[in-house]
């Protein structure tokens, strides 16, 4: 890069960097703020920078830095949603992928932030924007949930876990005093998730991890809770009354204040939630939901 000398090392790398990585090209790059704090330049006089090869123009050469960048965030893309890559075809979900990453550019030295906004990103451009408004669930619908349940997995598994910790296993919880319960708070552990889908994607996840070829079901109300165990994140299918319970546990509440607003919402007795607790509990305990249980402290009156 001859016509590159006399320019600082450091400013030269942030131009480039600038101008290869920019949604709109490798044109808009070169005019964008951060490029001409870095190095002012127009387009036209592009070759005091960057020398033309004896086939290429020195747009073009930075172009194929610009392609291969973008080819790279793509590579990342597929690798984060497998599964939706399948329900879209791989050249649909590249289309979806580009337009993703030039409205929401890469803004972190990590790839293991990039996938973060997808799913607002298909919700944000969906075609049936009306339709969804008005509480229709359709196909758009079911490719959030989709984009949203493998999101979320490879939150779990890559951020903090409970290894090498002992869980609350349901002996500890049968030497509590019943009369405590309702000012005692289960402490989650930090993997723990609890997600609402309008399609049963659990479901479509795992036919197409088994290696079958599964068709896009029809709608239903699936809930489904995270967990990661040994560096391995489970998938459990849970009951809408279910998502309401732990919904809550995750926010802080006591399971007094849990219970009370459970059974106003969901419109259900004390005497039939009490019967299901004990059977949701040890699920909840042998899947490793919870690490402790504590009382919340009383404030003296």
């Amino acid at each position: 890069m001859e016509g590159s000398q006399g320019f600082d090392l450091q400013k030269l790398q942030i131009w480039m960097q600038t101008v290869i990585s920019h949604a709109g090209g490798i044109e808009a790059g070169i005019v964008s703020e951060e490029a001409q704090q870095a190095i002012p330049l127009e387009p036209a006089v592009l070759d005091t920078v960057i020398c033309p090869s004896q086939n290429l123009t020195s747009a073009e050469r930075l172009g194929i830095y610009g392609n291969a960048y973008f080819a790279r965030l793509m590579e990342c893309l597929r690798e984060s949603f497998p599964v939706l890559e399948y329900a879209l075809g791989t050249e649909l979900f590249n289309e979806f992928s580009l337009a993703y990453l030039q409205r929401y550019p890469s803004q972190s030295y990590s790839l293991c932030e990039l996938g973060d906004r997808f799913a607002q990103h298909l919700q944000q451009t969906r075609p049936d924007a009306q339709e969804s408004q008005a509480g229709r669930v359709d196909w758009p619908d079911f490719l959030i949930d989709l984009a949203a349940l493998e999101r979320n997995i490879e939150q779990v598994f890559d951020g903090p876990g409970s290894e090498g910790e002992s869980p609350l296993d349901l002996a500890q919880i049968e030497t509590i005093d019943p009369d405590s319960w309702p000012e005692m708070n289960l402490q989650p552990v930090p993997s723990l998730r609890v997600l609402a889908f309008r399609f049963p994607v659990n479901d479509y996840y795992t036919a197409f991890r088994q290696d079958e070829s599964p068709d896009m079901p029809a709608p239903r109300e699936q809930y489904v809770a995270l967990n990661r165990r040994q560096y391995v994140v489970r998938r459990l299918e849970i009951e809408p009354v279910e998502y309401q319970l732990l919904t809550r546990i995750l926010q802080g509440d006591t399971i007094g204040q849990v219970i009370e607003a459970v059974t106003l919402s969901a419109d259900i007795e004390l005497s039939e939630l009490a019967n299901s607790l004990q059977e949701w509990f040890q699920k909840w305990t042998e899947a490793h939901f919870f690490s402790d249980v504590t009382c919340r402290e009383i404030e003296a009156s």
